[in-house]
């Protein structure tokens, strides 16, 4: 097999196997080779879970914006693989230029081009959502700010195999170790953002530092090609650089990207607000905080009426506390437990909402459905409002949707006890296939289900009751004779009949949530016209795929 000395072709700086060098030397330029292509690899996954962050401010993190941008991440590493081998083969055939110069513009460019993921996402983001709703709209904005940068990261690969490889019989081993150190630099670059660098940086940070590191290695790599081509590339940094700093906002107070969601909070007319990406999540009132959160909260409440008793509930979810808040006000015997996956939701909740610090508080970090996997506590009442967001509004969480889910919730309720369950949407208008689906579920699981509509928003509220029956005599009969002083067991409870029991509890001064009597007036059509859904189960619950639009 005919082989050839690609150093005959490419006299360099920083040429890799100089014949005349000692192997130390050419150990050396390889080890450089080989960082490079592995800071590339990792560099590309660190890419995309940033485009992803930045693409939630307008489209949500669901299965639509993550498929979007990994579709957007092959193929711009496809058409970089492809370009890059055309500049190494023209390289090769000329035969009088440095690899190593363009191989460092490659980076340079990358890191460069980086800096305008934000920029570029938020403005067409912007633009798109004022746009009719569609799928494509998460692929278009996840092309527009993260492709050029994946393009030119995509070169690197071929470049670098084409600069290693000295023989045509070692061709193969080349490509292979090549690959296998950029695949190793990915694998580094996933666990690196998810588990070093996001909990504890914002993410705009981290595309400075990795947009910045990418840029300072291309132009250190290309300097010793031609030097005016660094000197354009740091002209080039310092204006990127300037034009991602000059950000300011007055109404906000608070800003972060996280693991999970861009959070911000926002003073406005009297009214702090809490927001995920572009979904409002919990309202305040500047002059008192226990007051002007949403209407639906007040549904919250409904568990005392049927178990007044009840000392122990729980929230999954936090966001800005409104109901953590109103039960400690409200009940001076109840202790509040608090379960939220994103700590920075917790330290905004704390800072800027006045969740109090209480010995009946407890708030823990973990998902919501294996903190209740992992207790063994039973609550009077388990409140849902975790919410995840996607490209046309908040989504609930498939997990926290099923009926396995919904059997481990019921493990956690005592007797009488309940589970309430916010979800946006409207019977017969929006997602109203998913509240079918969650009325058929809950139905499955528990004895007795209540469906409320808020008057002011687009939230439905499930309180569905664990009553099982009870031994009276020698009767298995669902009614408890002890109530107030005890869980009501009575089922089927005709919902009217909750009202009157509202209203006696306020007398008693038991409850004190003077506008729940004429809350629990506020029936969904799917109280008395229930819809046939399907069974979510942990197999099939697409509730954070498409748009759930009426039948």
């Amino acid at each position: 097999m005919t082989s050839y000395d690609s150093d005959a072709s490419w006299p360099s700086q920083l040429d890799p196997i100089p014949p005349s060098r000692s192997g130390l030397k050419q150990l050396a330029a390889n080890i450089v080779l080989g960082v490079l292509v592995f800071l590339s690899g990792a560099a590309v996954m660190i890419y995309e879970f940033i485009a992803v962050r930045f693409l939630q401010r307008n489209f949500g993190s669901s299965l639509d914006v993550w498929a979007a941008e990994i579709a957007v991440c092959m193929g711009g590493l496809a058409v970089g693989y492809a370009l890059g081998g055309a500049i190494s083969a023209r390289i090769f055939t000329y035969g009088d230029a440095n690899p190593w110069r363009f191989l460092g513009k490659a980076l340079a460019a990358g890191g460069a081009s980086g800096f305008l993921i934000e920029p570029v996402g938020d403005g067409i983001g912007e633009w798109l959502i004022h746009c009719s709703p569609s799928w494509w709209h998460p692929l278009v904005a996840a092309f527009a700010c993260s492709f050029i940068p994946l393009v030119a990261l995509g070169t690197v690969l071929p470049q670098a195999v084409q600069i290693h490889v000295k023989h045509l019989d070692r061709a193969g081993s080349a490509v292979g170790w090549m690959a296998a150190v950029s695949t190793c630099g990915s694998i580094v670059g996933v666990l690196t953002v998810a588990l070093v660098l996001l909990p504890r940086y914002g993410v705009r940070e981290i595309t400075w530092w990795t947009s910045g590191a990418l840029f300072v290695l291309g132009v250190f790599t290309a300097i010793g090609g031609r030097l005016g081509c660094a000197k354009k590339a740091i002209i080039l940094f310092f204006a990127f650089y300037m034009a991602m700093t000059l950000h300011a906002d007055a109404a906000i107070i608070f800003e972060q990207y996280t693991m999970y969601h861009h959070v911000l909070v926002e003073d406005n007319a009297g009214k702090r607000i809490l927001w995920f990406d572009r979904a409002p999540q919990s309202t305040m009132s500047k002059k008192d905080p226990a007051e002007g959160g949403f209407e639906y909260t007040d549904f919250f409440h409904v568990p005392v009426v049927l178990y007044p008793t009840m000392t122990d509930v729980l929230f999954v979810g936090l966001g800005g506390g409104t109901g953590p808040k109103a039960f400690l006000k409200d009940y001076p015997n109840v202790r509040v437990d608090v379960v939220e996956i994103d700590p920075v939701v917790v330290r905004v909740a704390r800072d800027f909402f006045y969740v109090p610090s209480s010995p009946r508080l407890t708030i823990t970090t973990a998902d919501g459905r294996q903190f209740l996997r992992r207790v063994s506590k039973q609550y009077g009442a388990i409140i849902v409002d975790a919410y995840a967001s996607g490209p046309y509004g908040a989504h609930i969480p498939f997990h926290l949707a099923t009926r396995e889910f919904f059997l481990i919730v019921r493990d956690r309720l005592l007797n009488g006890g309940s589970l309430v369950y916010n979800v946006i949407g409207v019977a017969g208008g929006l997602n109203d296939r998913l509240l079918s689906d969650m009325h058929t579920t809950l139905k499955d699981v528990f004895e007795q289900l209540f469906v409320y509509q808020a008057g002011s928003s687009l939230n439905t509220v499930f309180v569905a009751q664990k009553a099982e029956p009870v031994l009276t005599g020698t009767a298995r009969s669902f009614f408890n004779q002890s109530w107030p002083a005890g869980p009501w067991l009575q089922c089927p409870t005709d919902p009217k009949e909750l009202v009157n029991m509202a209203q006696l509890l306020l007398r008693q001064g038991i409850l004190r949530r003077q506008i729940l009597p004429m809350r629990l007036t506020q029936m969904s059509r799917l109280q008395s016209q229930p819809q046939k859904g399907k069974l979510l189960t942990d197999d099939y619950a697409p509730v954070d795929v498409g748009i759930q639009t009426p039948r």
